[in-house]
């Protein structure tokens, strides 16, 4: 007899989580939950203590940069590169979904797909394949179609995620490598061109841009050491 693909489902509604395991138990001994978690840090608990072979997640497990079922796709399969993860979410952004698959995903499903879409998704990453929408193609082309920033323009955005004005971005680029000094004007036209590049059409736009950016990159902009603030 085939053994039940073991499951964790992580959701930070108790009823979606509840609804998803009567859902998955009326497939007979298909799938067995073995753990659930309302949030990323108790999924990672929960995972040290169960043998799942898939993950089934939501996208947002409440506020917070790191409370994201993309943030937890990253740390668990750190842990079980062998963990097949499926992301289910109300989000069909092209954006949230190369995300997800970058991060690991090996299947995104709205929260509204059938149940036997669902079942075989579950049995598709079990089983080593992968199952998105056919948008995640055309995501992906619009993405290498996207225009690349300069090394310099893209060390320039941790500081502007910050809100730094161009005058501090540029003593703090020039503290970090004195050999290679910029000024408050250079920034300005880094600035200029990142806006011109990726059609930002005002300061915050830009700023929203690179505080992304830090995401994307796992940069910790927040938790920066910066030498421009006058002491208090």
């Amino acid at each position: 007899m085939k053994k039940p693909i073991r499951l964790l489902i992580v959701d930070d509604h108790p009823l979606a989580r509840q609804g998803l395991v009567s859902m998955l138990n009326a497939f007979d001994d298909q799938f067995l939950v073995v753990g659930q978690a309302a949030s990323s840090e108790e999924a990672l608990i929960v995972a040290t203590k169960v043998e799942a072979d898939v993950l089934l997640t939501d996208l947002h497990l409440g506020p917070g940069d790191t409370r994201s079922g993309i943030d937890l796709i990253t740390r668990l399969l750190e842990q079980q590169p062998s963990l097949a993860c499926v992301m289910l979410t109300s989000e069909l952004g092209g954006d949230f979904m190369l995300k997800a698959h970058d991060a690991g995903a090996q299947a995104y499903l709205s929260k509204h797909a059938s149940a036997s879409e669902i079942a075989r998704a579950i049995e598709a990453v079990a089983s080593g394949f992968t199952h998105f929408p056919a948008s995640l193609k055309v995501a992906q082309e619009k993405r290498n179609a996207r225009p690349s920033s300069t090394v310099r323009e893209v060390s320039l955005l941790p500081y502007i995620a910050r809100g730094m004005t161009a005058k501090e971005i540029a003593r703090e680029l020039t503290h970090v490598d004195p050999a290679s000094p910029i000024t408050d004007r250079t920034v300005e036209v880094h600035k200029g061109n990142i806006k011109r590049k990726f059609s930002l059409d005002s300061a915050n736009a830009l700023i929203t841009f690179a505080i992304e950016h830090c995401h994307t990159q796992r940069i910790d902009y927040k938790n920066m050491t910066v030498h421009t603030k006058p002491p208090v």
